[in-house]
């Protein structure tokens, strides 16, 4: 008799360890009260053990409902500062966006590609006091997931001494009407964001690092011709980072509750996914609650 009890139980357990399906996760919130303070704590109590729980709390970058999103429509916005010095040649620095460039950085894919001249929306400097550029708005541009490159094109006239330039604090964001910003580019980001590309002079090259872009042109009027650009790594205009959560508990924590303070008033509407996740599969109970802070 006792062997074959315990060969049932050896059956249950083995069953159990091959089940390839999970159970949905028995989930529940309650808040202590309706309306709060910012000086106040939330506390929400769980009803339910899920295996697994992030918390979403509603206020900007952590919305639940934006966690997969990718894309979406604000204000591509693009801003620099910029010094020149030395000579006195006009107009040798040029803003240009392209929206059929394929990508190739030579010179026949340069000059069979569709560039606009932009440099009238941007402020440029005159002499070396650093001057910002004021905000290059790029939705004109924006073309679904299809890649942009905006570039700074350098000119070099031969008979005088070329000028020489330096930007500083490059930055490109989308930022949506919300407020919120998501960074496409950054100066930061050093060669992974710019590459440079001589035209008709080696002795002339952009100079990329992690804190400035520097050309420095001929300072002869032996000086030859110089033509230098420096382009941008493909950007989706309307790029977003999705929105993420606080993972809260894993297979090995209990967690009957969960206190949060929001620093703003307004509706937030507080989310918690649980989830009941194996190797086989994965159920999920996404549990929204709204919290109002005054």
């Amino acid at each position: 008799m006792q062997k074959l009890l315990i060969i049932a139980v050896a059956l249950i357990f083995a069953v159990a360890c091959n089940k390839k399906t999970v159970d949905n996760p028995a989930f529940t919130v309650v808040t202590d009260k309706d309306t709060y303070r910012t000086t106040d704590t939330v506390f929400f109590s769980f009803g339910g053990n899920p295996w697994f729980l992030t918390f979403y709390s509603g206020e900007p970058y952590h919305k639940y409902e934006y966690h997969d999103r990718i894309t979406a429509n604000g204000a591509p916005q693009l801003q620099f500062t910029s010094t020149v010095q030395t000579g006195a040649q006009a107009n040798t620095l040029r803003l240009l966006v392209s929206s059929d460039f394929p990508g190739n950085y030579d010179s026949t894919s340069i000059y069979q590609a569709t560039w606009t001249d932009i440099t009238d929306k941007a402020k440029l400097a005159t002499n070396t006091t650093s001057t910002a550029s004021g905000i290059v708005d790029l939705t004109p541009y924006i073309n679904n997931d299809h890649p942009v490159y905006f570039a700074f094109k350098y000119i070099g006239f031969a008979g005088s001494a070329q000028r020489n330039w330096t930007i500083k604090s490059v930055a490109l964001n989308n930022v949506l009407p919300d407020n919120t910003s998501y960074a496409l580019l950054n100066i930061s980001e050093s060669t992974a964001g710019f590459k440079a590309v001589q035209m008709k002079t080696t002795a002339v090259s952009w100079s990329v690092s992690t804190s400035q872009l520097v050309i420095k042109g001929g300072t002869t009027t032996a000086s030859t011709d110089a033509e230098d650009w420096l382009i941008s790594k493909p950007l989706t205009l309307n790029k977003v980072i999705p929105d993420t959560g606080v993972p809260l508990k894993n297979m090995t924590t209990t967690f009957p509750s969960y206190t949060y303070m929001y620093a703003t008033p307004g509706t937030y509407n507080a989310t918690f996914v649980a989830a009941n996740v194996s190797r086989y599969d994965d159920k999920e109970n996404v549990v929204q609650i709204p919290v109002t802070v005054q």
